[in-house]
């Protein structure tokens, strides 16, 4: 009975040993299923295949009128009278602001007076001259005296116009930089001036991409501050690239619309070129790699690391070569593999 029982005992210390040793192993090295197991990385993609690409190219930029100007007094004196406010909508020549110009008037009078009598006397020489009663130089004398009072008339009659500040040409004031009363100089700016009749947004395009544009290529430009989107073309394209950055600017134009200003930020999408048969990928499906792009495809239960390369994107499609039709390109994951690594691949 007691030998029964001590075998009883004995065994179950084994068991429990046994026990012991099997958790501490497991705990050491952890379970070899469960390591299998959680070693391969669930994935996400399709099966490629060949179809339409409409490139465009996604630049920004901050809209502006077709002509902006600062607008300086051509002559110094005290503010008599503004007659425009910001945001009023002026034509070319209207009169936006008058100095002070009664000096100016009265010299400009003057020098008309001197100019009419200069020409009455060069008349009276001129008939003396017809008829051998003066000399040649006499002549010459009264000839460049009527010149010189054309010029100081000229010279008086501008300095009174200039003591006026015009619109050099239709469009909407946006800023007023002086008040009645105050004194200003020559050349000291006085308003800003800009043509809405046409906006136009100009933004940066890189060397590998602006051969694509052409003048009068259609694009679409989205302002964030409207949440709306706007037709426009490329209205010029320039042939020498901004040193040091190797792009080129490419202005944009669009036709006035409801709640367009000149400063708004805004995203532009210019059209191309249309590729009949290419292969797309998304955006997310491409991974930066020392210098190259490239994509993970399915194989085998293998993630197999690609090096494509980038012909054209548009939003979210990106044209590429490198991968063939039927490939099985992996685009959710891919961020965890590389080469070789084990995958469990599902369609999405």
């Amino acid at each position: 009975m007691k030998t029964t029982r001590k075998i009883t005992i004995l065994a179950a210390v084994v068991i429990i040993a046994g026990l012991t040793t099997n958790k501490l192993l497991k705990d050491a090295h952890g379970d070899n299923t469960e390591s299998a197991y959680s070693s391969v990385i669930p994935v996400g993609g399709y099966i490629l295949s060949n179809r339409p690409f409409i490139e465009t190219i996604e630049e920004s930029g901050t809209l502006s009128g077709r002509h902006e100007a600062i607008l300086s007094a051509e002559a110094g004196g005290q503010v008599e009278q503004i007659l425009v406010e910001v945001g009023d909508s002026v034509r070319r020549g209207e009169p936006l602001l008058r100095l002070d110009d009664a000096i100016l008037e009265l010299e400009s009078e003057r020098a008309l007076i001197a100019f009419e009598k200069a020409g009455l006397d060069f008349k009276r020489i001129e008939k003396l001259f017809e008829e051998n009663s003066i000399s040649q130089s006499d002549f010459e004398a009264a000839r460049l005296a009527l010149k010189s009072a054309e010029v100081q008339y000229k010279f008086a009659r501008k300095s009174f116009d200039d003591a006026t500040i015009r619109a050099p040409f239709s469009g909407v004031i946006t800023s007023k930089l002086t008040e009645v009363g105050q004194m200003i100089d020559r050349g000291q700016p006085a308003f800003q001036i800009v043509d809405m009749e046409q906006l136009k947004l100009q933004v940066s395009v890189s060397e590998w991409t602006v051969s694509k544009l052409s003048l009068g290529s259609p694009a679409t430009v989205f302002v964030e501050a409207l949440g709306d989107t706007f037709p426009a073309f490329v209205s010029s394209i320039g042939s020498k690239a901004v040193q040091g950055a190797r792009t080129f600017p490419v202005e944009l134009r669009l036709e006035p619309a409801h709640g367009l200003k000149s400063g708004m930020f805004a995203r532009a999408s210019i059209f191309a070129g249309v590729d009949s048969s290419s292969i797309i990928v998304p955006r997310a499906a491409t991974l930066p790699d020392v210098g190259r792009t490239v994509v993970f495809r399915a194989r085998n239960g293998k993630a197999d690391k690609v090096v494509v390369k980038v012909r054209g994107m548009s939003g979210d499609d990106v044209s590429i070569e490198g991968l063939s039709e039927g490939d099985s390109i992996i685009v959710t994951g891919n961020q965890l593999l590389s080469q070789g690594s084990d995958i469990s691949f599902t369609l999405q």
